[in-house]
């Protein structure tokens, strides 16, 4: 595991930890407007619950699932393998749903300092968005790591490609084979043998 995939581990840590604290913050705050019976400072309504709130605890409770099985996969895969694409697919869909939660928390309740210093119920609100924007800010760092990490390993496959030498069947060249002559043997006959010991013919 090279210095990117720990620092991937230390960012998920720190998502899993502030994921808990946002789970605890909107858990509670889900629990103060469904028990609310007369309207507070910011609302006249009773027994009601924020949409975005719940969406913003859904999302801390995948994060905290995901973070936990993103360590796992990020510290027992190798690099470039189907585990570490998903853990990258599981981050960008944190950083949509943080993103959008954060936007419309901080939209909704924008300018909570008049009230945040005598009332409970605004310095959980602001809490909340602060730690919506952490875990943000967490994941998108995470997103750049995992891009990096991602074109890093690329960039290595390709230039490995280039510097190997092409592989090429193994050619034999055929070495020619010298002749051989046989010995030239003389093969003598026995009428070859009498005629050359017989003496000359004389005519009379």
């Amino acid at each position: 595991m090279g210095a990117l995939g720990i620092a991937r581990i230390f960012l998920h840590s720190l998502l899993w930890a502030c994921a808990v604290v946002l789970l605890g913050l909107t858990a509670y705050r889900i629990h103060y407007t469904k028990s609310l019976d007369n309207g507070d400072i910011l609302t006249s309504s009773s027994h009601f619950y924020d949409g975005v709130i719940v969406e913003m605890m859904v999302t801390s409770c995948l994060a905290i699932l995901g973070s936990m099985v993103c360590i796992g996969l990020i510290a027992g895969t190798r690099k470039g393998s189907r585990s570490s694409m998903l853990a990258e697919g599981w981050t960008w869909i944190l950083w949509v749903m943080f993103l959008v939660g954060a936007a419309i928390i901080t939209h909704k309740w924008l300018h909570l300092k008049w009230c945040r210093g005598s009332y409970k119920v605004c310095r959980i609100l602001e809490t909340i968005k602060a730690f919506s924007w952490i875990c943000f800010g967490l994941t998108s760092f995470l997103v750049l790591l995992g891009l990096i990490d991602f074109l890093f390993n690329k960039g290595k496959e390709t230039y490995r490609s280039k510097a190997a030498p092409a592989a090429y069947p193994e050619t034999r060249t055929a070495q020619p084979v010298a002749a051989t002559t046989a010995p030239h043997t003389t093969e003598t006959t026995y009428t070859e043998v009498r005629a050359a010991n017989e003496p000359p013919h004389t005519t009379v």
